[in-house]
């Protein structure tokens, strides 16, 4: 990893800690309020409370790589960055990121767990997508970690794409996205693909994500490569 890289990389590292900052406290904050407000109702039958942390953290990466496009791209080249160490250095940044949100959001979990079972909180009920295989604190971070990186490679790319051909551009990519989606859903075989996965989920299906991540990260280097300080509006 040469200096060029680890500079950018600390300047995208710099940039997200006041937002995480942020990000943590009030993610934490409505989870507390939450917990307290379900160990009052606890005698008030059928009261129970859901919550995802993946939600939260899947949301966050998204909007994260989105944006990164609009400030941190332009900045890098205007400090004079070769494009390759700016493709270099997002493959490393969505990696430690994804990896970081995993963690600190499931070792979250796993602290809101113990709080409850100490003060016999009963109706809170955390949901995860590895409650469809072993439901454990590494098959979970295992799996946040991969599609937390394929969300961010798709998001990344969209983000380009909106850069280098405009706000027109952007959405007629997103309109073909979304007829197509549509014309699965009426048509039925998204829905069948939906059905035929769900069932038969492991963790080679969340590393086939992290492996299309891989592929929609490199196809993105097509768009770095021409891509300039002026965003195209």
């Amino acid at each position: 990893m040469n200096n060029q890289v680890k500079g950018l990389l600390f300047y995208y590292t710099l940039e997200q800690k006041h937002y995480s900052k942020i990000f943590w406290t009030i993610l934490i904050a409505i989870t507390l309020a939450t917990s307290i407000i379900a160990y009052f109702l606890m005698d008030v039958e059928g009261t129970q409370f859901y919550w995802a942390f993946p939600f939260a953290t899947y949301t966050n990466v998204c909007i994260i790589a989105f944006q990164t496009v609009k400030k941190d791209v332009p900045f890098g080249l205007k400090m004079g960055s070769i494009r390759k160490n700016i493709f270099l250095s997002y493959i490393y940044f969505f990696l430690g990121y994804s990896l970081f949100m995993a963690v600190a959001g499931n070792t979250l979990q796993l602290i809101f767990e113990g709080l409850h079972h100490v003060f016999g909180v009963t109706n809170y009920i955390f949901s995860h997508p590895a409650m469809i295989l072993t439901d454990t604190w590494l098959t979970r971070t295992i799996i946040d970690t991969f599609f937390m990186f394929f969300l961010m490679a798709l998001l990344f790319l969209v983000g380009l794409i909106f850069y280098q051909s405009g706000l027109l551009g952007g959405l007629i990519f997103l309109s073909v996205f979304v007829v197509v989606s549509l014309y699965g859903l009426f048509d039925g075989w998204l829905i069948d693909a939906f059905a035929s996965i769900l069932p038969d989920a492991s963790m080679l299906t969340f590393a086939t994500l992290f492996l299309i991540g891989i592929v929609l990260y490199l196809v993105s280097y097509l768009l770095i490569r021409k891509i300039t300080v002026v965003q195209k509006v």
